[in-house]
């Protein structure tokens, strides 16, 4: 970790409000983009993103030096953002444990390949739950175990909505 960000970090113990402010636009694009990606849609993504630097700043004395900070403060945006999706109450798929997941009949989606805007506003279009799921998985890098943890399902019920969550996804694309 850099030295301004230590400085930085310390200054925010401190409740030094420059500090704070120095700290927010050195990691506020970044969060913001995390939290874009949970919630669908930029007015809430950036509540989401604002609650979680209110999190970050009064929990500051918890974080512990030896850990990476952007990791723990990119942590506490994602899961300010998944709790921000919760108060919106997306609808879960619950399954047994013994479901088995179907092989898709669409064709691999290696073979087709997508602007980078068209899977955004496709993204965007997808339900709650569908969203949080895929975007845990693709862009945040959690596990199934992980997600399902999160979220308090079952991991049979988180990979049978990431499945759906792709399909609907190129489906949504194809339209387009």
């Amino acid at each position: 970790m850099d030295e301004t960000t230590v400085q930085l970090i310390d200054g925010c113990r401190r409740g030094k409000r420059d500090a704070q402010l120095a700290l927010y636009k050195q990691f506020a694009q970044r969060l913001y983009i995390a939290c874009l990606r949970i919630v669908g849609n930029p007015a809430d993504a950036e509540e989401a993103m604002q609650d979680a630097f209110l999190k970050i700043f009064t929990r500051i004395d918890q974080y512990t030096d030896h850990l990476c900070f952007e990791a723990w403060i990119h942590r506490i945006a994602v899961h300010t953002a998944i709790d921000y999706v919760r108060r919106q109450t997306p609808e879960w798929d619950e399954l047994s444990e013994n479901y088995a997941v179907a092989e898709p009949d669409e064709p691999d989606e290696d073979d087709i390949r997508y602007s980078v805007k068209q899977i955004k506003e496709a993204t965007a279009k997808l339900p709650a739950g569908y969203r949080v799921i895929l975007s845990l998985y693709l862009f945040e890098g959690y596990d199934m175990e992980e997600i399902a943890s999160i979220l308090d399902i079952k991991p049979p019920s988180v990979r049978s909505q990431y499945m759906r969550a792709k399909r609907k996804l190129l489906d949504i694309i194809s339209a387009n």
